[in-house]
C-alpha cells in the first residue's frame, strides 16, 4: 500500500484532498482510503467531520517513512510473548470530542517531534499471524498523534482478532498512557483505560513487561501510590531487562521523585538499550536540569537535535534551560519553535505562557491564558497549563488554585511540581507542600 516514490519536495498545510493527492502523486480515492485504513494523517477543521480537510507536508513525510520501516522490517523496539487463557474484558472507548483545536491546528509530530523517525515497529513477514503482525505494527518509540492513533487502532484490530492475546492488550494500555501525555482528553479516563488494560494483558500473561510498565505509569500518575509504582517498574525491568520503554519510564518515575543519581543510571541503560532513542537522551538532559545542573543538561539536548533536528521536545526543554540561564530572547524563540513542533499541545503553551510572562510579555501571555479558558469554558481543557501561565504572571494564589485542580485531573504537566523548577518560586508555600505530600508521599 505504500507509495512507489516520495514527494518530491516538502511544502507547507495542503489545504484540500486535492493538494494533499497532489502531493503524494496519487488519486484522491486512493489517499481517502489510505486516511480510513492507514492512519494517513490528515486533520479536519473542529465545525466539519467529514467535509474541509488539511494536512502538513511532514506529516505525510513521517507517515510514508513509517509504511517504509514496516515493509523493510525496521526493528528497534523489543518483542514480547503471546498470552492465551482465560476470558477477555471487553474493549473501553473514550467518549470524548475528536482532537481540540489545539491538535487539530498544527503537526504533533511527535510527542518529542519528528513523528514517524522514532517509530520502532518489527518486520510484517508473511508467516507471522495477523494478531501478532497487527501488533507489532501499532509498537513505537516516540509517541506522535498519528503513531498513538495508529496504535490503538491496530492493537484493538488484534484484540478482535484474538481477545486472548496478551501484548495486543499491553500495547494498548501503552498507548492510551501516551494518549493522556497530550492532555486532550481527561487523563482520568485514559489512564484508567491503561490501568485497565494492562491488568487484563497481566491476567493473560503475568510476564509482559510493557503490561507491567502500564500498571506502574497508572499507579504513579492516576493512584498516586509511588510503593506499588516502584515494585511495578521493577518486575517490568526484572522481566525484560533491555525493555528501553521501562528502563526510561522508570528513570522519569525516579526524577519526578527527585532520585537523580538512581535516574540518570537507568536513562543511561535505556540509552544502551537503543542507541539512537532520542527520549532517553532528552531524559538525560532533564535530569541534568532538574537538578540544578543547566551547563550539563544543553549538551544532552544538542545530541538530540544532532540526530533530529525537528525533536520538538529537546527544542521545548532546551528552551526552558536557556530561560533558566537569562537566555531569555533565544528561550522564547526556541519555546515557540517547540510549540509549533508539537502542535500546541498543552505542556509546550504552558511553558511558553509561563515564559512570556516572566520576560514581560504580559499581554501575549494574558491572551493565551484568556484562550485557555474560553477552551475550558467549552468543554474539557487541563489545568496545568493555565497554572503555569497564571505563575509567570505572578499570581500565586491563583496558579496554586489551578494546581490544585490540575492534581484533582491526575494532569499536573510534564514532571511533577516537586521537580519542575517553574515552581521554585512557590516551593515553600504551605498549599504547595500540602500538594506535594499528596502526590508524592514518602
Amino acid at each position: 500500500m505504500e507509495p512507489d516514490d516520495k514527494p518530491r519536495q516538502a511544502g507547507d498545510r495542503l489545504d484540500s484532498w486535492k493538494e494533499i493527492a497532489s502531493y503524494l502523486k496519487r488519486t484522491e480515492r486512493t489517499v481517502r482510503r489510505w486516511e480510513k485504513l492507514e492512519g494517513l494523517p490528515v486533520h479536519r477543521l473542529q465545525h466539519d467531520k467529514r467535509g474541509t480537510v488539511y494536512a502538513y507536508a511532514h506529516e505525510l513525510e513521517g507517515w510514508l517513512e513509517s509504511r517504509r520501516l514496516t515493509t523493510a522490517g525496521a526493528a528497534d523496539g523489543t518483542a514480547n510473548s503471546a498470552g492465551h487463557s482465560g476470558p477477555a474484558a471487553p474493549i473501553s472507548k473514550l467518549h470524548w470530542p475528536s482532537w481540540s483545536a489545539a491538535l487539530a491546528a498544527a503537526s504533533i509530530a511527535t510527542i518529542v517531534g519528528a513523528a514517524a523517525i522514532g517509530w520502532t515497529r518489527h518486520a510484517a513477514n508473511a508467516a507471522m499471524p495477523d494478531v501478532a503482525r497487527d501488533v507489532q505494527w501499532a509498537r513505537f518509540s516516540s509517541p506522535g498523534r498519528v503513531q498513538v492513533l495508529s496504535s490503538i487502532k491496530y492493537s484493538e484490530e488484534a484484540i478482535r482478532l484474538d481477545p486472548k492475546y496478551g501484548p495486543a492488550w499491553a500495547q494498548l494500555g501503552v498507548a492510551h498512557v501516551a494518549l493522556a501525555w497530550f492532555g486532550e482528553a481527561p487523563a482520568r479516563e485514559t489512564m484508567r483505560l491503561a490501568q485497565s488494560e494492562a491488568r487484563e494483558a497481566l491476567r493473560l500473561n503475568p510476564t509482559l513487561a510493557d503490561g507491567w510498565r502500564t500498571l506502574a505509569y497508572a499507579s504513579h500518575y492516576l493512584d498516586w501510590d509511588q510503593k506499588a509504582a516502584e515494585k511495578e517498574f521493577q518486575r517490568a525491568i526484572e522481566l525484560e531487562p533491555q525493555n528501553q520503554g521501562a528502563l526510561f519510564w522508570y528513570s522519569e518515575f525516579l526524577l519526578d521523585l527527585r532520585r537523580f543519581d538512581e535516574a540518570l543510571a537507568y536513562s543511561r541503560r535505556a540509552q544502551e538499550a537503543v542507541p539512537r532513542g532520542l527520549m532517553p537522551i532528552v531524559g538525560a538532559g532533564n535530569i541534568h536540569f532538574m537538578n540544578g545542573h543547566v551547563e550539563l543538561a544543553i549538551p544532552e539536548y544538542e545530541r538530540a537535535l544532532e540526530l533530529d533536528p525537528q525533536f520538538g521536545i529537546a527544542v521545548h526543554f532546551k528552551g526552558l534551560a536557556h530561560l533558566v540561564q537569562g537566555r531569555h530572547a533565544q528561550a522564547l524563540e526556541e519555546l515557540r519553535t517547540a510549540n509549533e513542533l508539537l502542535g500546541g499541545v498543552p505542556v509546550s503553551i504552558g511553558s511558553l505562557g509561563y515564559a512570556l510572562g516572566i520576560t514581560g510579555k504580559r499581554q501575549e501571555a494574558e491572551d493565551m491564558l484568556a484562550d485557555l479558558l474560553r477552551k475550558r469554558e467549552r468543554g474539557y481543557y487541563p489545568a496545568f497549563p493555565i497554572a503555569q501561565i497564571q505563575l509567570g504572571l505572578g499570581r500565586t494564589d491563583a496558579a496554586l488554585d489551578w494546581l490544585e485542580r490540575a492534581a484533582d485531573e491526575r494532569h499536573v504537566g510534564y514532571y511533577f511540581p516537586l521537580v519542575d523548577p517553574i515552581y521554585d518560586g512557590v516551593r515553600t508555600d504551605p498549599r504547595f507542600v500540602r500538594l506535594m505530600a499528596r502526590i508524592a508521599p514518602h
